[in-house]
């Protein structure tokens, strides 16, 4: 068993049980020493798009003690936690992996885990497991950690020990192929006192086969969405799910306030209360979650007007989707296979867009997603002088304007189509009329091999006339102009000061100089310089973790996003050791890294309970 662990790094809560103290390690917005798991994946095309932002607040005492086991977080009595889960692709992404493939991990660890002796623990996660879960909390019978894992989990767990480098950083440890299921990782660390420290977790997916899906990539506003699922093992015997969330809502803004005792405590998802959807708190929970309440349920949780769902019978390979009153829009339609002896055995997603009855473009443009997560782009293509890649443009927006020497030129995107609301330059060349199109982009251009530092709000091409003609020669003193939402701002703890506009120059991502020059009650306007147009990106600071303090008085609440960034290490610092003087980054409470996992698996577990289920409620309607 690796040892040598010390309880005085960075650690910002402990559950203390009858047998063991577990404490939870600190995380930092920094990617590269965060203390942070990601996983390897040997098809990109096969991650899953997790909800964005995926946001957690914490209200409640720092103290909590239930059925013998008690817990503390490293804050004030009165102050509250958010924290909101890092945003960039290798975190907001859920690997999906085949039997054959090999399965690897990296651990991006701070310098003071150098050399240190951890374990890494790798449980499949099934519904007994769950329910073994639910079942201990509800009869209070927790106090002992090791009772509480070997009932829950009951074997179905593989240990491996290693050590990690110079840096506290672990690089592609390879886990070997594993069978179909759904797995999660917790990465410990054994400390010389006895107790342990939970350093990272994280979540992944293998499924026995992928899923070829046959839909629409884009649909008039008024149709069903009709799909069909083929590819799984056994596919005659297995239930298909299919859930259309619009990219707006899929989202997890997850609440918990408590006053410290069990009957006090509320888990609210979206503004859905979770223990009281499925009345967690009674012995009779499991009937809350068959085919139709979970149908229902999920339906409530992505919200009215925000997207469809629908389960089928099984062996019932195609499903139609009620979206005739959904609104105009880009949507996600995530696809599951899932069978009642091996649980999801196929997983996929895709991207499709309702559009209005008028566009000409919208409809009928069917094409096969073999397990992908892009679809076929639905109309909005690269066209007139884009590179870019149709599948991968969200929308866009064209103007003409005539360019003629010694004169300021304006192109306005009035649409409103894109972040872009216009760009502007000095002509130093007559050029008769030309075309100006801004592409907002669904992802990361392929043109650009990396992404940019910082938080991306919105990736965007920007193309002016024929290649070639936007250089020094032609052009001077070019300006962009754009739009970043409050929503966004505020959801993600955005500091407004650092809000710029990122261009590739070819090589690199360069930040220009950026300016806020107005905002209305929706969103804060922008200028930046550029030396040209290419592929650019809108982009900020970090995700970071803001603790406030919860006081009657609104005023004090509330800061800039700039004071937030500037004085949340300094609250925390107040609370914790002097060593925590000097640290940079602020920390992000792993204490809940656990519950994230649950949330994340959560739908994937009770798609196997609703199964489970499916029969019984049968019988009982014969």
């Amino acid at each position: 068993m690796a040892g040598g662990g010390k309880t005085d790094v960075n650690q910002l809560g402990n559950i203390n049980f009858t047998d063991k103290v577990v404490y939870f390690q600190s995380h930092t917005s920094d990617p590269a020493e965060g203390n942070w798991i990601t996983m390897g994946c040997p098809n990109e095309g096969r991650r899953v798009q997790l909800p964005q932002p995926i946001k957690l607040t914490y209200n409640g005492p720092k103290y909590v003690e239930y059925s013998g086991a008690s817990g503390t977080l490293n804050k004030g009595e009165k102050e509250s936690y958010t924290i909101t889960y890092p945003s960039t692709d290798s975190y907001t992404t859920l690997p999906v992996y085949l039997p054959d493939e090999d399965v690897s991990m990296s651990f991006h660890g701070e310098t003071d885990l150098e050399r240190e002796n951890v374990d890494i623990y790798l449980f499949k996660v099934t519904s007994d497991c769950a329910y073994g879960l639910l079942d201990a909390f509800q009869a209070g019978d927790i106090e002992n950690l090791n009772t509480l894992f070997q009932d829950s989990v009951d074997g179905e767990y593989e240990k491996y020990s290693t050590q990690l480098g110079d840096c506290g950083d672990l690089s592609d440890y390879d886990l070997g192929c594993l069978g179909a299921g759904q797995y999660c990782i917790v990465m410990v660390q054994q400390n010389d006192d006895g107790s342990m420290t939970v350093l990272s977790s994280t979540v992944f997916v293998v499924v026995e086969s992928e899923l070829c899906v046959s839909s629409p990539s884009s649909i008039k506003k008024g149709d069903e969405l009709d799909i069909s699922i083929t590819g799984a093992t056994n596919e005659n015997t297995c239930t298909y799910g299919a859930v259309l969330i619009k990219e707006q809502a899929y989202k997890a803004n997850i609440e918990i306030n408590s006053d410290g005792t069990r009957d006090g405590t509320s888990v609210i998802v979206n503004d859905l209360d979770l223990i009281d959807e499925f009345d967690i708190t009674s012995s009779n929970y499991r009937s809350k979650l068959t085919r139709n309440e979970l149908q229902k349920e999920i339906q409530t949780l992505i919200g009215e007007g925000n997207g469809a769902i629908a389960i089928g019978e099984s062996g019932q390979k195609k499903l139609s989707l009620t979206a005739f009153d959904l609104p105009v829009g880009c949507y996600y339609l995530l696809v599951g296979a899932y069978t009642p002896e091996k649980g999801l055995v196929g997983l996929s997603q895709m991207a499709i867009e309702i559009k209005s009855k008028g566009n000409s473009n919208g409809g009928g443009n069917s094409g096969e997603n073999n397990g992908g997560k892009g679809g076929n782009g639905g109309g909005n293509g690269g066209a007139g002088g884009s590179p870019e890649p149709a599948k991968n443009v969200k929308s866009k927006e064209l103007c003409q304007q005539f360019v003629s020497n010694g004169h300021r030129i304006k192109f306005e995107f009035t649409k409103g189509a894109t972040s872009v609301g216009y760009v502007e330059f000095g002509a130093k060349k007559t050029a008769g009329k030309i075309t100006a199109i801004i592409e907002e982009l669904k992802g990361k251009s392929p043109l650009t091999p990396t992404e940019p530092e910082g938080e991306i709000y919105k990736h965007l091409n920007i193309w002016v006339g024929n290649g070639g003609f936007a250089n020094s020669n032609n052009i001077e003193n070019a300006i962009v102009g754009f739009r970043v939402s409050k929503e966004w701002i505020t959801e993600n703890h955005i500091n407004t000061d650092a809000i710029t506009l990122q261009h590739f120059n070819g090589d690199q991502w360069d930040s220009l100089k950026t300016d806020k020059v107005d905002e209305d009650d929706e969103y804060l306007y922008f200028e930046a310089e550029t030396p040209g147009f290419s592929p650019f990106a809108i982009t900020a600071s970090k995700n970071i973790l803001e603790i406030g303090e919860k006081t009657g008085d609104t005023e004090g609440q509330s800061t800039s996003d700039a004071g937030q960034q500037d004085n949340s290490g300094s609250v925390m610092e107040s609370e914790m050791s002097s060593k925590e003087n000097g640290k940079t980054g602020l920390r992000i409470a792993s204490f809940f890294i656990g519950f994230l996992v649950i949330v994340l698996t959560g739908t994937i577990i009770k798609k196997k309970i609703d199964q489970n289920n499916e029969d019984g409620d049968e019988d009982s309607e014969e």
